[in-house]
């Protein structure tokens, strides 16, 4: 049996977030640290279950995002400025 390194990610338009939690994860003061940033988003790690978060997370934005994640079995979520938003989610205007 080969092994192979690969994981899922959700896709996600930062425009699913709140102007407020995207400054916060840019400025370093959100309660969840991305694993990656850079000036066109940031990668989280899917959490096992939305109790996993750490305490401080209180965007229920941000919570719905990892909740789908969760549901398809994704690693992580990449936020996006690029991504196309979705229609089953609110869309934040920043």
């Amino acid at each position: 049996m080969i092994m192979r390194n690969v994981r899922r990610f959700y896709d996600c338009s930062t425009t699913h977030l709140p102007g407020q939690t995207a400054r916060a994860i840019d400025d370093g003061l959100f309660a969840e640290s991305p694993s990656m940033q850079n000036e066109y988003g940031w990668l989280f790690s899917v959490p096992e279950t939305l109790a996993d978060l750490p305490e401080g997370v209180d965007c229920d934005a941000f919570k719905a995002v990892m909740a789908l994640a969760m549901d398809a079995g994704c690693d992580y979520v990449l936020f996006d400025r690029d991504a196309p938003p979705v229609p089953y989610l609110k869309v934040f205007d920043w």
